[in-house]
């Protein structure tokens, strides 16, 4: 089954984000990851807590194995370490299911 990244995230260094952004996509192409939304303007549209997100990005892998191997990868440790110093992230990995029709 498909796994999603779906990170949330507050952009305190943005000259420094910059540089994650061009670090972290060939670490993601490498592990199968394909961008499904980032960036774009979002509007909550209901909450009954205080969640209130800033930025969103939805990214797919081909399974959970592969997201995983991917946040854990060598490859990747230098460009989350940029994200650490550039953004407050919040990220959750679900593992889809079909959808009955």
């Amino acid at each position: 089954m498909p796994a999603l990244l779906i990170v949330n995230e507050t952009i305190t260094e943005p000259e420094l984000f910059e540089e994650y952004k061009r670090a972290v996509v060939p670490t993601l192409e490498k592990f199968g990851g394909r961008f499904l939304a980032r960036g774009a303007a979002l509007e909550v549209l209901e909450t009954s807590g205080t969640w209130a997100p800033d930025r969103l990005v939805i990214v797919e892998f081909p399974d959970m194995a592969a997201l995983k191997a991917w946040y854990e990868s060598p490859e990747y440790a230098p460009a989350r370490e940029i994200r650490f110093r550039s953004a407050a992230s919040t990220l959750v990995a679900m593992e889809t299911t079909p959808i009955s029709q």
